[in-house]
């Protein structure tokens, strides 16, 4: 049965069906199927979510020619209403939007989403990749509806500082981190218009961050690209540190783990300035890459272990793309693994951040007998065991290296 949400926050119960509003969950017609975009209170439904089927694509190109201008009146409408509430200083992020509009408008907007929503499931194609889009997308919704808690003092020390200042008024502005799954090329996260800046907060602001739980729990891998890359090339995963190991089996002459660490991104990135360099002439040796692009590149295409197709790439770009994407899929996988046991085992501890190659757990000190666990399921990939770093602190900024 077609049906459309009326708000995406958890509190907020409410969707359009049948031609009726329902705000209680126990209400809901039974036979709930096809709605264009996730939220909360419908996990654990089988639904088939529309926006997916797009990719990242705006819903104005899915629209057909008989419903542009239905969308186009309620979609005017929306943004007159958004106008309005926030020149009363009202926060859509913290009030129901059913509560804040006529209920006769609600009726309009749901009936042509539904209209949309069967179009695009009938005229666009089900992505190969749906199951993992469907999976990452109810992640970081979830995420979303977070408030991102904050030392108010902590923060108003850093307020007058001015390469700070434009970082300060957004974490005062903005307390939700909203990310987008399909904002770049490989796949790696970004945040949209509007979010809490926690892709690109400085790190001297992360001390403002607290954890609602008890502390918060940071799992990265230890040099993620690198590992990919002999995950991708059929070589064993080192223990310890990659680029020591880069230090002791591919450099001969004498050389730092930054040295080590600088020249391997340098050649595998491209850089101009290390092509042809005894650095370059060992790490290609040791890293055959016309191995990876006889597998996975055709005709500028990429497409990585996972099926995810990259389009137009350069040679020059391809290792690149390739070790990138992968390894920002292997990095979301992993985050859905552990989301599944934090919700199966836990009483409250989840994923608050995903911090480019990190995991930030919010976690309760109850749970702290869980993180053994956490931590084998974060190094277990199908590239072989990964080495990882934990950190535990009390403000995402007072993050130490804690061995267990």
């Amino acid at each position: 049965m077609l049906f459309q949400t009326l708000d995406d926050k958890s509190e907020c119960v409410g969707i359009f069906c049948d031609d009726k509003l329902y705000f209680e969950q126990d209400h809901f017609p039974t036979s709930l199927s096809k709605t264009w975009k996730f939220a909360p209170y419908l996990r654990g439904l089988d639904v088939e979510y529309a926006s997916l089927y797009l990719e990242g694509r705006p819903i104005k190109g899915a629209i057909p020619e008989y419903l542009e201008d239905d969308w186009g009146d309620v979609s005017l409408k929306i943004e007159a209403f958004k106008r309005s509430l926030k020149q009363a200083k009202v926060d859509l992020d913290e009030n129901c939007f059913y509560d804040l509009v006529p209920r006769r408008f609600l009726i309009d907007l749901c009936r042509v989403k539904n209209k949309i929503t069967e179009h695009v499931l009938k005229t666009v194609s089900r992505p190969k990749r749906y199951e993992f889009y469907k999976h990452v997308s109810m992640l970081v919704d979830e995420i979303s509806h977070r408030r991102v808690a904050i030392d108010e003092r902590k923060l108003k020390s850093y307020e007058n500082i001015s390469k700070f200042t434009s970082y300060v008024s957004s974490m005062r502005h903005f307390r939700h981190v909203k990310y987008n799954q399909f904002g770049t090329k490989t796949g790696r996260l970004t945040t949209t218009s509007g979010s809490f800046p926690i892709l690109t907060l400085p790190k001297d602001l992360r001390s403002a961050i607290l954890p609602t739980n008890d502390y918060y729990l940071e799992l990265d891998f230890n040099g993620a690209e690198v590992r990919t890359l002999l995950g991708l090339l059929g070589k064993e995963q080192p223990p310890g540190d990659v680029h020591d190991f880069h230090l002791h089996r591919v450099f001969t002459e004498t050389q730092s783990r930054e040295d080590a660490k600088v020249a391997f991104f340098a050649w595998l990135y491209g850089s101009s300035q290390q092509k042809g360099t005894p650095a370059a002439r060992r790490l290609e040796e040791f890293y055959p890459k016309q191995d990876l692009l006889k597998e996975y590149y055709r005709n500028n295409n990429i497409v990585t272990p996972y099926g995810r197709v990259m389009t137009d790439v350069s040679d020059h770009h391809a290792v690149n793309y390739l070790v990138q994407a992968t390894a920002a899929e292997l990095f979301l996988k992993q985050a859905l693994k552990i989301d599944y046991l934090l919700r199966a085992k836990t009483s409250g501890s989840r994923i608050a951040f995903l911090l480019h190659d990190a995991i930030i757990i919010d976690m309760k000190d109850e749970d702290s007998n869980l993180v053994s666990a956490l931590c084998h399921l974060m190094a277990s990939t199908n590239f072989g065991t990964f080495g990882i770093n934990i950190k535990r602190g009390f403000s995402l900024g007072t993050l130490k290296q804690w061995i267990r």
